[in-house]
């Protein structure tokens, strides 16, 4: 039984493998001692028999179990050979143009010498396509290229060279981020950032975006999915705070675990892989910028990061991925009390681990922790890493793991554990059975699930601001609809959209996609005209004010534009100055004021906090435009709840003592849960302009009658019960979260805890009565003093569980032992 009391019930999947896997590890021993003539033996035995043999081939045999089949497989692999399946190189290796394959030229179509080199030469197991990697046109009919087809040719042509000519006909697992969508192909269907799935609060909406990305991931055969990003969106300093669900663990758990589900529901032919990334807290870097080493308290690590990325992992993850960054001084990489005592040792965890970009080389280049990358490569690889994304040079990656076997730095043991995950990962995904895909039916799949986007975008869109109910809008109302994100789907959809950095015209210095590969999709201007006749679009400032002065109201769309790591970094997240300029001067017609707001995080508003209408429709996906329209003129009532705090935007520090006052810009970190404190400073409180969980709606809701369950072990569940009734005139959904309050406890907690939460949609004057059930396991903590590392416990006493922040109603339980 796994120790930690935080950790949820394994998926039945995780179960499954995790049987499979003991299986092996039995069988690894038995290989790990295997003779040098046995196994010259067996491989001679593979290489007479041939690929058609599958009656006397154990592994080939579809029909085997496939602990049965790795054990088979291992046993007939060469050192050199099971060294090629621990390393991950990026896919413009094998396209060069040049006989060096070094990734000279980009993403063409294969070259054989380099095929011959790194699939046969190297034995290379793993294919990458980096954030910038777009294929050319494969078909020959002088197309753009980067479509759905173009993708499965590519992969057809590699995996059918690696099988055919490798030795054993093991096949590659490809793999690719997709943190909100297929991102590279120009024509799919992008989801909202999943900052904005976690406005949904909606599980459903998440599994349905991992399901419509898995299909394409399978038919295209980039069957490893680098996603979801479990790490918590607690500083919106960070340039990736958007790839995180919500900065509350329970929010974040439950999107990801739904998000896992969905990304691995395939069902025949080729499934696909969910990473789990980035293990663990990445987001925590000391000032906001991405990579910058993080200080983490291994209670804060445990009792609030942990739970995110192990609700994924027992949702049935297959993957997870590495931080990038280093913790408490140890580059995550190198981390055998990350990796291994926590990740597989407290969480449980079965799968594969791999490295992120270039971190394995890493540890000797920047960190220095080693003076070569065979050194580098035996840190990480007794830490817990299977497969580094190297993801240049396999030669050198053979070179050096071989030098650390010789030298016993790194055990023939342990090779054989890594690499029997990994070989477990490619059966279990189907690549030995079903090694191709249909590249004709790629597009179709591809570019499905445009329906499923629209609803994603629909119920994240949060309306911050409606003064004196202006919304919604007549569809008929004469509008003005200006500001640079009116109509720039580069915008809209933010990072990881066609290229790393976003689609074209970003404003980066590289990293953005061609500018004949815009997604398409529907923009804030397009779908308010698609509604409205009368709208009519101001390109300028002055055309706007002008404009305005005759029409019923203005809709101004700011924010961002595209960015991924790195460049994202901000260390005051605002709107700029001419956004804030083209605001006051509209506000200053004295006609209403809608401001939308397009970013990956919440921003410093200026003028737009007095607005008459105010939306945050984040990164919102390639049908985030109609969502908008759809909620400027009430074909929805919106219902996204921000998943973040919006910090505060004052212009000057509050007075004395008033701890609550508004903070200029730059207060960070702030967040819902921040822990009882004894200091007086001015703002230094939690203070936002908008508070975690905060959305408004064209209705009203009430909630009444809560009860809990009156006492509880602590393995427990606990089930509140409650009514939510629609007071108001419309139909609508309200999003109810429940948190936990602890009167008394030997470890600082914070004041409340969101432990669940519901979604209840009603029409004007319905009532329902709803259960919220969670795990007690869900409130422990880490017991001790302040050098405490035990797993986590939950104290035993009383609790109050309460809806409201602050509460408005409380209902009290008991945990005993």
């Amino acid at each position: 039984m796994n120790k930690d009391a935080s950790i949820r019930p394994m998926h039945r999947k995780t179960l499954a493998a995790a049987a499979a896997l003991a299986l092996v590890a039995g069988l690894i021993a038995a290989v790990t001692n295997m003779t040098t003539a046995s196994a010259a033996s067996s491989r001679d035995s593979v290489r007479d028999t041939g690929r058609d043999s599958t009656a006397t081939v154990s592994y080939l045999n579809a029909s085997a179990p496939i602990p049965a089949r790795v054990a088979d497989l291992l046993g007939r692999m060469t050192l050199a050979e099971k060294i090629g399946q621990m390393v991950q190189i990026e896919a413009t290796q094998v396209t060069d143009t040049t006989s060096a394959c070094t990734s000279t030229g980009g993403f063409n179509l294969p070259n054989p010498v380099c095929e011959q080199k790194i699939f046969v030469t190297d034995n290379v197991g793993s294919i990458l396509a980096g954030g910038t990697d777009n294929p050319v046109d494969t078909t020959g009919a002088n197309g753009i290229g980067n479509t759905g087809q173009d993708w499965a040719n590519e992969y057809n042509t590699m995996q059918s060279y690696a099988m055919s000519h490798s030795r054993l006909h093991i096949p590659v697992i490809f793999g690719i981020d997709a943190v909100h969508g297929f991102g590279h192909p120009f024509q799919a269907p992008l989801f909202p950032q999943s900052i904005g799935m976690g406005a949904t609060w909606d599980p459903a909406v998440a599994q349905a975006g991992g399901q419509v990305t898995a299909n394409a991931l399978a038919a295209t055969g980039w069957d490893w999915g680098f996603a979801p990003v479990q790490d918590l969106a607690r500083d919106n300093r960070w340039g990736r705070y958007y790839e995180a669900w919500s900065e509350e663990p329970a929010l974040a758990a439950a999107m990801g675990a739904a998000n896992v589900q969905g990304l691995q529901s395939s069902t025949g032919g080729l499934k696909v892989a969910a990473s789990v990334k980035h293990f663990a807290g990445y987001s925590e870097s000391i000032n906001g910028h991405d990579r910058v080493q993080a200080e983490v308290p291994i209670r804060y690590l445990q009792d609030t990061f942990l739970p995110s990325y192990a609700s994924a992992i027992n949702a049935g993850a297959d993957t997870v991925m590495v931080d990038s960054g280093s913790v408490n001084g140890i580059p995550a990489t190198a981390s055998h009390y990350l990796l291994t005592t926590l990740l597989r040792g407290r969480l449980g965890f079965k799968g594969v681990v791999i490295s992120d970009y270039g971190d394995v080389g890493a540890l000797a280049t920047t960190y220095h922790m080693a003076s070569d990358l065979a050194g580098a490569a035996a840190l990480a690889i007794n830490a817990g890493v299977d497969v580094a994304m190297l993801p240049f040079n396999a030669d050198q990656w053979q070179t050096a793991v071989q030098q650390d076997v010789a030298n016993r730095s790194v055990s023939t043991h342990t090779i054989n554990e890594a690499v029997g995950r990994i070989l477990t990962l490619k059966f279990d995904l189907g690549l030995f059975d079903h090694p191709q895909v249909d590249a004709t039916k790629a597009n179709a799949v591809v570019d499905a699930g445009r329906d499923a986007t629209l609803k994603a975008a629909q119920e994240s869109v949060t309306l911050l601001r409606n003064q004196n109910n202006l919304l919604p809008l007549s569809s008929s109302a004469h509008l003005v609809v200006t500001g640079p994100s009116a109509d720039s789907m580069t915008n809209q959809l933010g990072g990881w959209s066609v290229s790393w950095q976003g689609v074209f015209g970003a404003g980066h210095v590289c990293c953005m996609g061609p500018a004949n590969q815009i997604p398409p999709g529907t923009t804030v201007l397009s779908g308010l005209k698609a509604t409205d006749p009368n709208v009519t679009f101001a390109a300028d400032q002055t055309t706007a004010v002008t404009d305005t002065k005759a029409a019923d109201a203005a809709v101004v769309v700011v924010g961002e534009k595209a960015y991924a790591e790195g460049l994202g970094d901000n260390p005051a997240p605002a709107l700029p100055d001419d956004q804030k300029a083209l605001i006051s001067a509209l506000e200053g017609t004295g006609k209403p004021v809608i401001v939308v707001v397009i970013a990956g995080r919440p921003l410093g508003l200026g003028p737009a906090e007095t607005a008459a209408g105010l939306l945050m429709a984040y990164q919102g996906s390639t049908e985030a435009g109609a969502a908008v329209a759809d909620a400027i003129f009430g074909t929805i009532n919106p219902s996204g709840k921000l998943p973040v705090t919006w910090p505060s935007d004052a212009a000057t520090r509050g007075g004395d003592f008033a701890t609550g006052a508004p903070s200029p810009l730059g207060d960070e970190p702030k967040f819902f849960d921040q822990l009882p404190y004894t200091g007086s400073g001015p703002g230094s409180g939690y203070n936002p302009l908008y508070p975690f969980g905060y959305g408004l709606s064209y209705t009203t809701f009430s909630t009444s009658a809560l009860s809990a369950t009156g006492s509880v072990s602590r393995n427990g569940t606990v089930t509140a019960t409650f009514t939510v009734t629609n007071t108001g005139t419309k139909a609508g959904t309200d999003i109810v979260p429940l948190y936990v309050h602890q009167p008394v406890s030997l470890v600082v907690v914070p004041p409340q805890r969101l432990v669940g939460f519901t979604r209840v949609t009603l029409n004007p004057g319905q009532s329902t009565t709803v259960n919220v059930s969670f795990r007690v396991s869900e409130l422990a903590v880490t017991p001790g003093d302040v050098d405490a590392t035990a797993p986590p416990e939950v104290e035993t006493g009383g609790y109050h569980v309460q809806i409201g922040t602050p509460a408005t109603l409380t209902a009290d339980f008991t945990i005993h032992s």
